[in-house]
Protein backbone atom coordinates (compact mmCIF):
# COMPACT_ATOMS: atom_id res chain seq x y z
CA UNK A 1 0.00 0.00 0.00
CA UNK A 2 1.26 3.47 -0.85
CA UNK A 3 1.90 5.74 2.14
CA UNK A 4 -0.39 8.63 2.96
CA UNK A 5 1.00 12.13 2.49
CA UNK A 6 0.58 14.77 5.18
CA UNK A 7 0.85 18.49 4.55
CA UNK A 8 3.84 20.81 5.02
CA UNK A 9 4.77 23.16 7.83
CA UNK A 10 2.21 25.88 8.53
CA UNK A 11 4.50 28.43 10.15
CA UNK A 12 7.07 28.19 7.37
CA UNK A 13 4.43 28.71 4.70
CA UNK A 14 2.99 31.68 6.58
CA UNK A 15 6.43 33.27 6.76
CA UNK A 16 7.30 32.41 3.16
CA UNK A 17 4.23 34.33 2.04
CA UNK A 18 5.28 37.50 3.82
CA UNK A 19 2.91 37.27 6.78
CA UNK A 20 3.99 38.30 10.27
CA UNK A 21 5.07 35.27 12.31
CA UNK A 22 6.15 36.03 15.89
CA UNK A 23 8.27 33.69 18.03
CA UNK A 24 6.46 30.57 19.26
CA UNK A 25 8.27 30.87 22.59
CA UNK A 26 6.79 34.23 23.58
CA UNK A 27 3.67 34.71 21.45
CA UNK A 28 0.67 32.96 19.93
CA UNK A 29 2.78 32.30 16.79
CA UNK A 30 0.69 30.85 13.91
CA UNK A 31 -2.54 31.54 15.84
CA UNK A 32 -1.90 35.22 15.09
CA UNK A 33 -2.47 34.46 11.40
CA UNK A 34 -5.46 32.26 12.20
CA UNK A 35 -7.05 35.25 13.92
CA UNK A 36 -5.97 38.07 11.61
CA UNK A 37 -5.55 36.48 8.18
CA UNK A 38 -7.46 33.19 7.96
CA UNK A 39 -7.70 33.47 4.17
CA UNK A 40 -3.94 32.94 3.96
CA UNK A 41 -4.24 29.72 5.95
CA UNK A 42 -7.07 28.62 3.67
CA UNK A 43 -4.80 29.16 0.66
CA UNK A 44 -1.99 27.19 2.33
CA UNK A 45 -4.39 24.27 2.81
CA UNK A 46 -5.49 24.49 -0.82
CA UNK A 47 -1.90 24.63 -2.04
CA UNK A 48 -0.98 21.58 0.04
CA UNK A 49 -3.90 19.62 -1.39
CA UNK A 50 -2.94 20.59 -4.92
CA UNK A 51 0.68 19.67 -4.16
CA UNK A 52 -0.45 16.14 -3.31
CA UNK A 53 -1.31 16.00 0.38
CA UNK A 54 -3.81 13.28 1.26
CA UNK A 55 -4.32 14.80 4.71
CA UNK A 56 -4.40 18.40 5.91
CA UNK A 57 -4.24 19.30 9.60
CA UNK A 58 -6.20 22.00 11.41
CA UNK A 59 -4.23 25.17 12.09
CA UNK A 60 -4.92 25.59 15.81
CA UNK A 61 -1.58 24.19 17.03
CA UNK A 62 -0.72 27.34 19.00
CA UNK A 63 -4.30 28.18 19.93
CA UNK A 64 -4.38 26.64 23.41
CA UNK A 65 -5.85 28.04 26.63
CA UNK A 66 -2.40 28.53 28.14
CA UNK A 67 -0.73 30.17 25.15
CA UNK A 68 -3.67 32.44 24.34
CA UNK A 69 -3.14 34.10 27.72
CA UNK A 70 -0.34 35.94 25.92
CA UNK A 71 -2.97 37.72 23.79
CA UNK A 72 -5.79 38.86 26.12
CA UNK A 73 -8.00 40.01 23.24
CA UNK A 74 -7.75 36.70 21.37
CA UNK A 75 -10.87 34.55 20.89
CA UNK A 76 -11.34 31.43 22.99
CA UNK A 77 -9.30 28.40 21.94
CA UNK A 78 -12.52 26.53 21.22
CA UNK A 79 -13.61 29.22 18.76
CA UNK A 80 -10.25 29.13 17.01
CA UNK A 81 -10.44 25.33 16.79
CA UNK A 82 -13.82 25.66 15.09
CA UNK A 83 -12.42 28.27 12.69
CA UNK A 84 -9.43 26.07 11.85
CA UNK A 85 -11.75 23.15 11.14
CA UNK A 86 -13.94 25.29 8.89
CA UNK A 87 -10.87 26.40 6.91
CA UNK A 88 -9.91 22.77 6.29
CA UNK A 89 -13.44 21.88 5.26
CA UNK A 90 -13.58 24.83 2.85
CA UNK A 91 -10.22 23.87 1.33
CA UNK A 92 -11.48 20.35 0.67
CA UNK A 93 -14.67 21.73 -0.88
CA UNK A 94 -12.79 24.21 -3.08
CA UNK A 95 -10.39 21.61 -4.46
CA UNK A 96 -13.06 18.94 -4.85
CA UNK A 97 -10.62 16.25 -3.78
CA UNK A 98 -11.10 13.42 -1.33
CA UNK A 99 -8.64 14.89 1.15
CA UNK A 100 -8.81 13.79 4.76
CA UNK A 101 -8.83 16.23 7.65
CA UNK A 102 -6.78 15.67 10.78
CA UNK A 103 -7.83 17.51 13.92
CA UNK A 104 -4.83 18.77 15.86
CA UNK A 105 -4.30 17.90 19.54
CA UNK A 106 -1.28 20.10 20.36
CA UNK A 107 0.71 20.38 23.59
CA UNK A 108 -1.24 22.59 25.96
CA UNK A 109 1.77 24.80 26.72
CA UNK A 110 5.09 25.71 25.08
CA UNK A 111 6.32 23.04 22.69
CA UNK A 112 9.32 21.04 23.97
CA UNK A 113 8.56 22.13 27.56
CA UNK A 114 6.80 19.18 29.23
CA UNK A 115 7.57 20.74 32.61
CA UNK A 116 4.92 23.36 31.79
CA UNK A 117 2.21 20.87 30.88
CA UNK A 118 -1.14 21.17 32.64
CA UNK A 119 -2.50 18.96 35.38
CA UNK A 120 -4.82 16.07 34.59
CA UNK A 121 -8.00 18.13 34.90
CA UNK A 122 -6.64 20.85 32.62
CA UNK A 123 -5.59 18.36 29.97
CA UNK A 124 -8.86 16.46 30.18
CA UNK A 125 -10.87 19.65 29.71
CA UNK A 126 -8.68 20.91 26.86
CA UNK A 127 -8.57 17.74 24.81
CA UNK A 128 -12.21 16.83 25.47
CA UNK A 129 -13.30 20.26 24.23
CA UNK A 130 -11.28 19.84 21.05
CA UNK A 131 -12.48 16.26 20.63
CA UNK A 132 -16.13 17.34 20.77
CA UNK A 133 -15.46 19.90 18.01
CA UNK A 134 -13.72 17.33 15.82
CA UNK A 135 -16.17 14.48 16.37
CA UNK A 136 -17.82 13.47 13.08
CA UNK A 137 -16.04 16.41 11.39
CA UNK A 138 -12.51 15.03 11.01
CA UNK A 139 -11.14 11.74 9.74
CA UNK A 140 -8.26 11.57 12.20
CA UNK A 141 -7.17 13.18 15.44
CA UNK A 142 -3.41 13.63 15.55
CA UNK A 143 -1.66 14.27 18.87
CA UNK A 144 1.32 16.32 17.73
CA UNK A 145 4.83 16.96 19.01
CA UNK A 146 4.25 15.17 22.30
CA UNK A 147 7.20 15.76 24.60
CA UNK A 148 6.26 13.49 27.50
CA UNK A 149 4.56 10.14 27.90
CA UNK A 150 2.12 11.73 30.35
CA UNK A 151 0.78 14.34 27.92
CA UNK A 152 0.99 12.06 24.89
CA UNK A 153 -0.96 9.21 26.43
CA UNK A 154 -3.48 11.59 28.00
CA UNK A 155 -4.12 13.23 24.63
CA UNK A 156 -4.35 9.92 22.77
CA UNK A 157 -6.67 8.35 25.34
CA UNK A 158 -9.12 11.24 24.98
CA UNK A 159 -8.73 11.35 21.19
CA UNK A 160 -9.87 7.73 20.97
CA UNK A 161 -13.13 8.72 22.67
CA UNK A 162 -13.96 11.13 19.83
CA UNK A 163 -12.38 9.66 16.71
CA UNK A 164 -12.29 6.35 14.91
CA UNK A 165 -8.66 6.98 14.03
CA UNK A 166 -6.04 8.36 16.41
CA UNK A 167 -2.42 9.13 15.56
CA UNK A 168 0.21 9.87 18.19
CA UNK A 169 3.37 11.74 17.22
CA UNK A 170 6.35 12.10 19.56
CA UNK A 171 9.28 14.48 19.36
CA UNK A 172 12.86 13.95 20.46
CA UNK A 173 13.82 17.55 19.72
CA UNK A 174 15.04 19.77 22.51
CA UNK A 175 16.99 17.14 24.45
CA UNK A 176 20.42 18.39 23.34
CA UNK A 177 20.92 16.07 20.43
CA UNK A 178 19.82 12.86 22.14
CA UNK A 179 17.52 11.39 19.50
CA UNK A 180 16.58 8.45 21.70
CA UNK A 181 14.80 10.55 24.35
CA UNK A 182 11.85 12.91 24.54
CA UNK A 183 12.32 16.42 25.95
CA UNK A 184 11.04 14.91 29.22
CA UNK A 185 14.20 12.71 29.10
CA UNK A 186 11.98 9.62 28.84
CA UNK A 187 13.10 7.03 26.31
CA UNK A 188 11.40 7.20 22.92
CA UNK A 189 11.18 3.41 23.10
CA UNK A 190 9.10 3.63 26.29
CA UNK A 191 6.85 6.27 24.72
CA UNK A 192 6.18 4.07 21.69
CA UNK A 193 5.38 1.11 23.94
CA UNK A 194 2.94 3.31 25.89
CA UNK A 195 1.27 4.35 22.64
CA UNK A 196 1.06 0.76 21.45
CA UNK A 197 -0.59 -0.21 24.72
CA UNK A 198 -3.31 2.32 23.87
CA UNK A 199 -3.75 0.69 20.44
CA UNK A 200 -3.43 3.98 18.55
CA UNK A 201 -3.68 3.65 14.79
CA UNK A 202 -0.32 5.19 13.91
CA UNK A 203 2.71 6.41 15.85
CA UNK A 204 5.06 9.00 14.44
CA UNK A 205 7.93 11.37 15.16
CA UNK A 206 7.87 15.01 14.12
CA UNK A 207 9.73 18.30 14.49
CA UNK A 208 13.18 16.70 14.49
CA UNK A 209 16.06 16.75 12.01
CA UNK A 210 15.48 14.41 9.06
CA UNK A 211 18.46 12.23 9.93
CA UNK A 212 17.27 11.93 13.54
CA UNK A 213 13.84 10.93 12.24
CA UNK A 214 15.52 8.11 10.36
CA UNK A 215 17.00 6.89 13.64
CA UNK A 216 13.60 7.06 15.33
CA UNK A 217 11.98 5.03 12.55
CA UNK A 218 14.04 2.02 13.60
CA UNK A 219 12.31 2.03 16.99
CA UNK A 220 8.89 2.89 15.55
CA UNK A 221 9.10 0.05 13.07
CA UNK A 222 9.96 -2.50 15.71
CA UNK A 223 7.42 -1.40 18.33
CA UNK A 224 4.33 -0.17 16.44
CA UNK A 225 2.16 -1.52 13.65
CA UNK A 226 1.71 1.65 11.58
CA UNK A 227 4.37 4.33 11.81
CA UNK A 228 5.26 7.56 10.12
CA UNK A 229 7.33 10.72 10.16
CA UNK A 230 7.07 14.41 9.36
CA UNK A 231 10.47 15.88 10.00
CA UNK A 232 12.09 19.29 9.69
CA UNK A 233 13.92 20.19 6.49
CA UNK A 234 17.27 20.01 8.25
CA UNK A 235 19.96 17.62 9.43
CA UNK A 236 22.15 17.63 12.51
CA UNK A 237 25.41 19.54 12.12
CA UNK A 238 27.75 19.83 15.07
CA UNK A 239 28.45 23.35 16.30
CA UNK A 240 31.77 23.61 18.19
CA UNK A 241 30.33 26.48 20.24
CA UNK A 242 27.60 24.28 21.75
CA UNK A 243 28.94 24.88 25.25
CA UNK A 244 27.61 28.41 25.02
CA UNK A 245 24.04 27.32 24.21
CA UNK A 246 21.84 26.50 27.19
CA UNK A 247 18.35 26.61 25.71
CA UNK A 248 17.46 23.17 24.36
CA UNK A 249 15.47 24.51 21.41
CA UNK A 250 18.25 26.92 20.53
CA UNK A 251 20.59 23.93 20.66
CA UNK A 252 18.51 22.31 17.93
CA UNK A 253 18.83 25.37 15.70
CA UNK A 254 22.53 25.92 16.42
CA UNK A 255 23.21 22.31 15.39
CA UNK A 256 21.16 22.49 12.23
CA UNK A 257 21.89 22.50 8.53
CA UNK A 258 19.05 23.25 6.14
CA UNK A 259 18.30 20.75 3.38
CA UNK A 260 16.38 21.61 0.24
CA UNK A 261 13.23 19.80 -0.96
CA UNK A 262 15.22 17.43 -3.18
CA UNK A 263 17.47 16.42 -0.28
CA UNK A 264 14.42 15.96 1.92
CA UNK A 265 12.98 13.78 -0.83
CA UNK A 266 16.01 11.50 -0.54
CA UNK A 267 15.16 10.94 3.12
CA UNK A 268 11.52 10.39 2.17
CA UNK A 269 12.56 7.60 -0.20
CA UNK A 270 14.40 5.87 2.63
CA UNK A 271 11.42 6.22 4.96
CA UNK A 272 9.14 4.75 2.31
CA UNK A 273 11.56 1.86 1.86
CA UNK A 274 11.27 1.26 5.61
CA UNK A 275 7.50 0.96 5.20
CA UNK A 276 6.08 4.21 6.58
CA UNK A 277 2.31 4.41 6.75
CA UNK A 278 2.36 8.21 6.42
CA UNK A 279 4.88 11.01 5.88
CA UNK A 280 4.90 14.74 5.41
CA UNK A 281 6.77 17.81 6.57
CA UNK A 282 7.30 19.86 9.72
CA UNK A 283 9.40 23.00 10.28
CA UNK A 284 11.07 24.58 7.23
CA UNK A 285 9.17 22.37 4.82
CA UNK A 286 6.94 23.85 2.14
CA UNK A 287 4.49 22.73 -0.50
CA UNK A 288 7.55 22.13 -2.71
CA UNK A 289 8.51 19.33 -0.33
CA UNK A 290 5.03 17.84 -0.64
CA UNK A 291 5.21 17.96 -4.44
CA UNK A 292 8.43 15.96 -4.37
CA UNK A 293 7.01 13.41 -1.93
CA UNK A 294 3.97 13.07 -4.18
CA UNK A 295 6.16 12.33 -7.20
CA UNK A 296 8.03 9.67 -5.23
CA UNK A 297 4.81 8.02 -4.04
CA UNK A 298 3.30 8.11 -7.54
CA UNK A 299 6.37 6.31 -8.90
CA UNK A 300 5.89 3.33 -6.57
Amino acid sequence: MKPLILDSALGTEIENRGEFLPSFKTSIWSAYCLIHNPDLILQIHIDNIEAGADIITTSNYQATPELLKREPTAPLYSELAKKSLELCQKAVDVTGKNTKIAGCFPPIHVTFRPDLSGNQDQLNDFYSTLGAIYKNNTDIIICETMASIYEGTTAATIAKEFSNETWLSWTTRGNKGNASRLPSTELLEDAIIAGSNLDVDCQMVNCVHADEASEAIIKLKSLSTNFGVYANSSVYKHNPLDGFVNDSDEYHHQHSQFIDPEEYGNFAKKWIDEGVYALGGCCRTSTDHIKIIKKIVESL
